[in-house]
């Protein structure tokens, strides 16, 4: 009988120590690779090949993926001149914001899509990219995204922050408007 004893108090301490693993409730915001611009669905360079009248989606690439994130946040502004009624530029702001569940609903890589007014004056447009995000576990960052001005195809940078329960990335790309030939 002792035997029997001996072996119950054995077995109960190894199911005590297997379900005392320890959880890692650690929040990670997602770290990022900068923007990726395409124009009328190709992957293009953004300081050569954007003309105005395209079809423009511009995507935050994420690197890595966060995790243990809840609600999210993400809200988009692009300025390019445009002329106005009267025949004068001024500054046309298109702006997005995207509600989601970033563990729950979708945490895809976050985008933009609209169309650059074929009356658009020449030159620099920029783009401002924010997001914010609510933290199941205690939040930490990992790698920011950094600046990808050196690639054709990979643009801007975007930085991320984070607190105990919040945190965020803000983001800043220019693009090139170009007259067609």
């Amino acid at each position: 009988m002792r035997h029997y004893s001996l072996f119950l108090a054995v077995l109960g301490l190894l199911f005590t120590m297997a379900s005392c693993q320890k959880n890692d409730y650690t929040s990670y915001l997602p770290s990022w690779k900068g923007f990726e611009f395409k124009s009328n669905g190709q992957v293009v360079d953004p300081k050569k090949e954007i003309y105005a009248g395209d079809a423009i989606t511009i995507t935050a690439l994420q690197d890595q993926k966060g995790r243990l994130i809840n609600a999210t946040t993400y809200n988009w502004e692009i300025k390019a001149q445009i002329p106005n009624e009267n025949g004068v530029y001024v500054d046309s702001v298109i702006r997005k914001s995207e509600h989601t569940n970033y563990d729950g609903t979708s945490n895809a890589d976050p985008f933009i899509y609209f169309i650059i007014p074929q009356t658009a004056k020449e030159g620099i447009a920029t783009v401002s990219f924010n997001a914010t995000y609510s933290l199941s576990g205690q939040g930490v960052v990992v790698l920011d995204g950094s600046d990808y001005e050196h690639s054709n195809y990979i643009s801007g940078n975007i930085r991320s922050t984070s607190s105990s329960y919040f945190g965020g990335a803000n983001g800043t790309v220019t693009f090139t408007i170009n007259k067609r030939q």
